[in-house]
This record gives C-alpha cells, structure tokens and sequence, in this order.
C-alpha cells in the first residue's frame, strides 16, 4: 500500500482466540476391503485420540444432527465410544446441519468417541474442503475436541451404503492438529486516498488476505486482494482526488466467520455514520456482473446512473440483492449499504477451500475489469455530489434482513444480532 501511495497505510490489531495448524491426516477404508480415502481437517478441531487398530464407522443421520440434536445425543451417545461418527448425506437443511457440527463434535470428544467424518455440502467430485468448525469462531477455543474431517462424496456415500446395508465398515485414522498455547493478535492493513472536501465520509473498498490452506487462495481470495490494490494504484496513477475518502482495507479472518470486518467495525463505531458504502470483493475470480446493494434502494438510482456512465464494463442493473457472507455483510449488519460485487465464477464453491485454489483458476483479463469496477464505482461514489440518506437503524436493518430473507441462515451461523 506504501509503494502504491496510499495514505495513512497501518496496520489494526484484533485478537483471535488461538491460532490453529493443520498436522497430518491419513485415513483408509480397511473392512470390507481395502480403499485409502483423501481426508482433510476442519479447521480447530483437534486431534485423533490413542487408538489401537481399525475403527468401526457408524452412521449418524444428518437430519438429526441439524433438528434433533439433543434426542441424538442421549439416545446413542453411549455407543459412540471408539467409534468413527460419519454424517450422513443429504441433510434436508445442510447449512443448518453444518452449524451443529460443533456441539456434534463435543458430545462425540464427551462420549471418547475417535474422529468425526463429513463430506462439506460444496460440489465437486473427488474433492476434499476445509472450514472451520464453527461460524463464526467461538471466543473459548476447546482444544481437547477430537478431530472432525471432511471426505469426497464419492467415500462418504461409498461407506454411507455399505452401512445401510449392515455391512461392518472399518477405517484407519490417524489426525493431528496444535493449537497456540493463547491468543493471537491479527491484522488488518488499512490505506487510504483521503477526500479534498468531505475528507470524514468514506467509501470503503475491500476484501480479505486469509485463506485456506488446502491450495494457495488465489479465487478465495487473493483475486480480490489483487483487485482492492490495484484499483488504488489506478487511482492514484489518474491522479484522481476524490470529493470524499476512498478507504481500501484488507481484513484477515474472513473464513472463520467475518471476525477482521467485525472487529473493525467495533474499532471504528464512531465513524460508522460517516461511511457512504463498503465494498467488499469475494466468492471468486472472474468478472464483475453487479453491484447489488443489499437492502438498500435508496442505492439503485446512483448505481443505475453509474452504469449508464460506463458501458464498457457491461454490468447489469443493481438490484437490492444480497451476497451471503463477505465482509460486506459485518457493515450491513450496522445498517450500512454493505456492496459485495456479484462475480462470474462458476467454478468457485468447487474451487474454494480446497486443493483447486489456484493461481491457474485466475485470468488476467477477468482481474482488469474487476479493479477498473472497483476503481470507478468507488471514485463515483466518493466523488458524486450528492448523496441519498442511507443509514438503517438496527429496526430498520432487522425487518429490511427478514424482508431479504438473510434471517434464517444469520440465525444458523449465530450471526442475528437483533433483540426481537
């Protein structure tokens, strides 16, 4: 950010709890024959305890682990002591299914149960994910839980059958996984090209530098990183001076469930009422489609204008639309027009998160018009001269999030932060 010119470049310090590393996973199918199976750890979930020889896998419904949580527990928790838990496939409700893996994972570490397996509801064949346990990341870390693994769906319903056949299934497994012995501090780097007149109000351009390390995070999401800078470089290059703040921020610990964005909006509440828009590129490398505004049509006619102003970008009338779970989402929750940026990545719930993540998934051309996107809405809206209303109380936000259908998922995730 120095090199390209930025001003007021510093790091924001926030703490994450405890800091995780992945060790080594190995795992295969030994009764009824012989398979390896590829595995991959959720991130903080810890490791395998001392075993002696194959496990026997049992199958645990996913629909009960999603509703029924409880009822699972007390009726054959008792019998899970040595055992592999494998979740089932196709959960009526995956995400809500996904949520519960952390209270599934401490009753399995309570019941000395040995690893639990699930296959992540992302497509792809012959591919394994990783995520974290829990989103978001809760603020005490267990580091006594066993491991929990993600498999290929091919494995998982492979072993799923052989179950429901009441054929015996044994695997090996062997996971380990540290924790640091306390908290960590990370950071997020913030610069800016600060306004000429209403040098306060701020229009925040971002996305995320953490990624998982299954691949090397190029489309999740490096390729907004890229994006966010260069759109400053070519700001600055122009030698362009907004009417107000241009603010570009890249957060850390998106993947564990917002927690960079989130902390800074606490740091920076007093500002809040200042921010005009906060965009935050994510979900891909590929294209800018549209700029949906999340909520907020007070938006539509700027953006529409916009639009009419640059047609060689080709992007699609903005709607009031939603993006789930990108940075931009910890400003909506404030009741902010959160902007994250529709993208054409059809590949990218297959490529994220895993071993696709890689520099090949990126074209070049896709990232130009990417940061001239960002580069020429974020001047647009620091520099028009007038700007509608656009702040929501949290009232206003909560019924605009249910009108939005946002609530249920938020809920899942522990998210909804609004009193009824």
């Amino acid at each position: 950010m120095r090199e390209i010119g930025l001003q007021q470049v510093h790091p924001e310090s926030w703490t994450l709890p405890r800091a995780w590393k992945r060790g080594y996973a190995r795992a295969s199918l030994v009764t009824p024959f012989a398979m390896p199976i590829p595995v991959a750890a959720y991130g903080w979930s810890g490791s395998t305890p001392q075993h002696s020889g194959p496990v026997p896998v049992v199958l645990v419904n996913a629909n009960d682990v999603a509703e029924h949580l409880d009822s699972l527990i007390r009726t054959h928790g008792a019998s899970w002591r040595g055992k592999a838990l494998l979740i089932a496939s196709n959960p009526d409700k995956p995400m809500r299914a996904y949520s519960q893996l952390l209270p599934l994972l401490q009753a399995a570490t309570a019941a000395h149960a040995v690893v639990v397996l699930r296959h992540d509801t992302r497509p792809g064949n012959g591919i394994i994910h990783s995520e974290p346990v829990a989103v978001a990341l809760p603020e005490t870390i267990d580091t006594k839980l066993i491991a929990a693994v993600d498999l290929p769906v091919e494995q998982q319903k492979l072993i799923e059958h052989l179950l429901r056949l009441n054929r015996p299934v044994r695997i090996n497994i062997d996971v380990e996984n540290s924790f640091s012995a306390g908290p960590v501090p990370s950071n997020n780097i913030v610069g800016e090209i600060t306004g000429v007149i209403h040098p306060k109000e701020i229009v925040l351009v971002g996305a995320h530098l953490d990624s998982w390390d299954l691949g090397t995070g190029a489309t999740d999401d490096g390729f907004g990183a890229a994006a966010v800078l260069g759109a400053a470089q070519a700001l600055i290059q122009a030698g362009l001076h907004p009417e107000r703040t241009i603010r570009f921020v890249l957060f850390t610990g998106e993947e564990e469930g917002l927690l960079g964005s989130r902390a800074y909006v606490r740091q920076h509440a007093a500002e809040m009422a200042n921010i005009v828009a906060a965009f935050a590129l994510d979900w891909g490398a590929g294209p800018i489609i549209q700029l949906p505004t999340a909520g907020h049509p007070e938006l539509l006619p700027l953006l529409t204008h916009f639009n009419d102003m640059t047609p060689q970008l080709e992007l699609k009338p903005p709607t009031e639309g939603w993006l789930f779970m990108t940075d931009a989402y910890a400003f909506t929750l404030e009741g902010l027009p959160g902007i994250a940026p529709l993208v054409r990545a059809p590949g990218y719930s297959e490529q994220a998160h895993s071993a696709e993540d890689t520099l090949d998934k990126v074209s070049s051309a896709d990232l130009r018009q990417a940061t001239k996107v960002l580069a020429m809405a974020g001047f647009f809206l620091a520099d028009t001269d007038k700007l509608p209303p656009g702040h929501l109380t949290p009232a206003q936000t909560a019924d605009t999030l249910i009108l939005g259908n946002q609530k249920p998922l938020l809920e899942v995730f522990g998210l909804w932060p609004f009193q009824e």
